[in-house]
């Protein structure tokens, strides 16, 4: 029988050295992709790094780890070294897949993948239509993930041979051999863990003594997927007396108003990816969107919006229901998607307005059906519902936007007034395809993505003039707002505050708006804010205030932290304590962390543990709409 030496623990550190340096390597590439994403210092960067990497390690290996360092001779079995081996490239493989997959997108989600993806990619069939699509345009990911592999299975059959060369010195005795298990079974739980500190490590620990920026290159994507897997996503805080929460912010609205209620019809136009950057009315620089330019004029804008969301999944229930992303799971599919909430569809139902959703793509994607059921719409107009030409179909997403805006149009006219619908626009998605009709139409651009913006708002050109022949047109509050940012580029639209700006229009023949407004405004206050400007009387809940509100911030999520933005300051949150203050004043860049200076703070600090204590505390107890 083979003797088990010291030579069999020395090779399994060699595989695990084998797997750092993989996950390292994949750092790198995601840095060389995203570079802005680095902080002032790489190497510390990647140090930081390496306790999340094994963490992410120790705990994929872990049942290897237990069999393997156990004192027996089963080292030398061929059959448990195939399996193990096996293990091994199938953690190396898994790992670099879904970090190289971050690599890809982390241009539109601004973040490192959780727990989600798996419970996303489920939703209708957007993966496996647009699969080939995401194989041919990353194809470089895709070779560099077969290269990862047949290295790996190549370094680990030279490590195989160098242990079975090497001559066994002695046979450590039992009681050597359980001390070495015990060692190695304490470290890895410690590896686990991230230390010996009194809690695991977790996702919010990335953020601790690094500039936001560089959270998502120090974490690894198997770690943020690991760690955000729980069977209770939202946790119960009571960081303030539940008065006084409430006294902070209150959820629950009641409007009151002498003029009576103004039956406007309401149209909710959410356009794919359209960030503030890309329009030259909000940012006075070079525009992508002619037609929205020229709305504007005629227009309330607010020049100071941010999403509360990174994703489509986030931004609908965040805009229809004034439900805030705040948690690793979107709300459409998480543990609490069925709870009571209100929406413009409830709310407005109620009060007699007709109501549908339209979206052009396939039915089921990201759960928008049936969210729309939930929120309270009476109907629901998908692809499926689309009888236009073969030739309107993209081939992946859906149906091209100015044709379901067409087909929009012709639905609400046939609504009965006064109507609310809400509409989700899909062509400014990467692979941002546009109608042959419309080649050679509109100037490419510096990005791949330019051109199928200004196709979008083409489309919306084309719904607008279609729409103000209508006799239901000029009663008709529209509302313009991008479900969230797209790909971004410059120091300020890629750092915490710039990743979430967007725009958001309202415009109402009837009602005359126009001018700018310059506070911070959020995707959740157009609902309170809509209400206000209809004259609506009544109760109803909503995590927003109308524009001109005291309490004027957005609050949104991200890699593992909590952010708070006002009209002065931004306050970074980990869920136990503040890691981040910026004075948005003097530094809209963010580049000095007052955390530990004497600058004042608890205003917003405040406000940020109320907001987020009302938020869970209502969807743990299913009382965001009391029955």
């Amino acid at each position: 029988m083979n003797k088990v030496g010291y030579q069999q623990y020395k090779a399994l550190l060699m595989k695990l050295a084998l797997l750092l340096f993989i996950y390292s390597s994949l750092r790198l590439l995601f840095y060389l992709n995203y570079i802005q994403t680095g902080g002032n210092s790489l190497l510390l960067d990647f140090i930081y790094g390496l306790r999340f990497d094994i963490s992410a390690i120790c705990l994929l290996m872990s049942p290897v780890l237990l069999v393997e360092a156990a004192p027996l001779k089963i080292y030398t079995n061929k059959f448990w070294r195939t399996v193990a081996d096996g293990y091994l490239i199938l953690v190396i493989g898994i790992s670099a897949l879904l970090n190289l997959i971050d690599t890809a997108w982390f241009e539109y989600t601004g973040k490192r993948t959780t727990a989600d993806f798996f419970s996303l990619i489920s939703l209708g069939d957007d993966v496996n239509n647009n699969l080939g699509n995401y194989l041919l345009n990353y194809w470089y990911l895709l070779l560099v993930l077969i290269i990862l592999i047949v290295v790996s299975m190549v370094m680990i059959k030279k490590i195989n041979q160098r242990y079975k060369k090497t001559k066994q010195l002695a046979e450590p005795s039992i009681l050597l051999r359980l001390i070495i298990y015990i060692l190695i079974i304490g470290t890895s739980f410690i590896g686990i863990r991230g230390g010996l500190q009194m809690r695991p490590i977790s996702i919010q620990n990335a953020i601790t003594g690094v500039n936001p920026n560089e959270v998502p290159l120090i974490l690894n994507t198997p770690f943020t997927i690991l760690k955000s897997w729980r069977d209770d996503p939202i946790p119960s805080v009571k960081y303030l007396d539940d008065q006084q929460a409430k006294d902070i912010f209150n959820y629950e609205k009641t409007y009151s108003d002498s003029i009576p209620f103004q039956k406007l019809n309401v149209v909710v136009l959410v356009m794919e990816s359209f960030s503030k950057h890309l329009i030259g009315s909000f940012t006075n620089g070079e525009t992508y969107t002619p037609f929205l330019d020229s709305l504007a004029k005629e227009s309330l804008i607010c020049t100071n919006a941010f999403a509360n969301g990174k994703r489509s999944i986030e931004g609908i229930p965040a805009i229809l229901s004034s439900i805030p992303h705040l948690t690793d799971e979107p709300f459409i599919t998480g543990a609490y998607n069925v709870n009571r909430i209100n929406s413009f569809a409830s709310i407005l139902g109620n009060s007699g307005y007709s109501t549908a959703f339209f979206h052009g793509g396939h039915n089921g994607t990201m759960g928008f059906d049936n969210f729309s059921k939930v929120a309270g719409y009476q109907k629901y107009f998908g692809k499926n519902e689309y009888k236009g030409k073969a030739e309107d179909d993209d081939g992946r997403w859906g149906i091209y936007d100015d044709s379901f805006l067409n087909f929009m149009n012709e639905k609400v006219s046939d609504m009965k007034e006064p109507f609310h619908c809400a509409f989700f626009s899909l062509s400014s998605h990467d692979p941002y395809v546009i109608p042959a009709k419309f080649k050679n139409k509109f100037p490419k651009g510096k990005e791949k993505y330019h051109e199928s913006v200004r196709y979008a708002d083409y489309a919306l050109e084309l719904f607008f003039k279609n729409a103000s022949t209508k006799k239901w047109f000029n009663n008709t509050l529209f509302i313009i707002v991008a479900d969230h940012t797209g790909p971004s580029n410059g120091d300020y639209y890629t750092n915490s505050a710039g990743q979430f700006a967007i725009p958001i229009i309202y415009f109402c023949p009837a009602l005359k708006l126009k001018g700018n407004y310059e506070g911070i405004t959020q995707q959740t206050d157009i609902l309170p804010t809509t209400l206000k400007m209809l004259h609506y009387s009544g109760k109803f809940s909503a995590f927003g205030n109308p524009i001109n509100a005291t309490n004027s911030f957005n609050m949104n999520y991200s890699n593992g932290i909590w952010q708070l933005i006002s009209d002065k300051k931004l306050v970074q949150f980990d869920g136990e304590k503040t890691t981040g203050v910026y004075d948005l004043s003097n530094d809209s860049l963010l580049k000095n962390n007052l955390v530990n200076n004497k600058i004042k703070f608890n205003k917003e600090e405040l406000l940020l543990k109320a907001y987020l204590q009302e938020f869970r505390n209502a969807m743990l107890t299913n009382t965001i709409c009391k029955p």
